[in-house]
């Protein structure tokens, strides 16, 4: 099993496009180490969060939103096999969302049996 944790950068994709995270997810049931389900989640703490997402497969973008609370356990972005790579960024919650709350993610791969 691969387990990576980060966080999600601070600020809104709508100030600049920098503000957005890049997660490159292994491939879903394949790849040469042979690579089981895939486990993208995402919590937070000190405010709510509203995500932007966008899961790109086969030549295709999958745009989406998420809210992540405080006060909530984590979410899951489902991965689908052929998923390759996750840009994730902030959008406002609220009318006052400063865009700093931590917001983490964890990606977590098991191996084919």
């Amino acid at each position: 099993m691969a387990l990576v944790i980060g966080e999600v950068k601070p600020g809104f994709l709508a100030d600049d496009n920098r503000n957005a995270t890049m997660i490159l997810v292994p491939p879903q049931n394949g790849g040469a180490v042979g690579w089981g389900s895939v486990y993208l989640s995402f919590g937070c703490d000190f405010g709510d969060a509203t995500l932007r997402t966008a899961i790109y497969n086969n030549g295709a973008w999958r745009v989406g939103e998420i809210k992540v609370a405080s006060t909530g356990g984590r979410v899951t972005l489902p991965i689908q096999d052929g998923d390759q790579k996750v840009c994730v960024a902030r959008i406002k919650a609220t009318a006052t969302d400063p865009g700093t709350c931590p917001v983490g993610y964890m990606l977590e791969a098991t191996l084919k049996a």
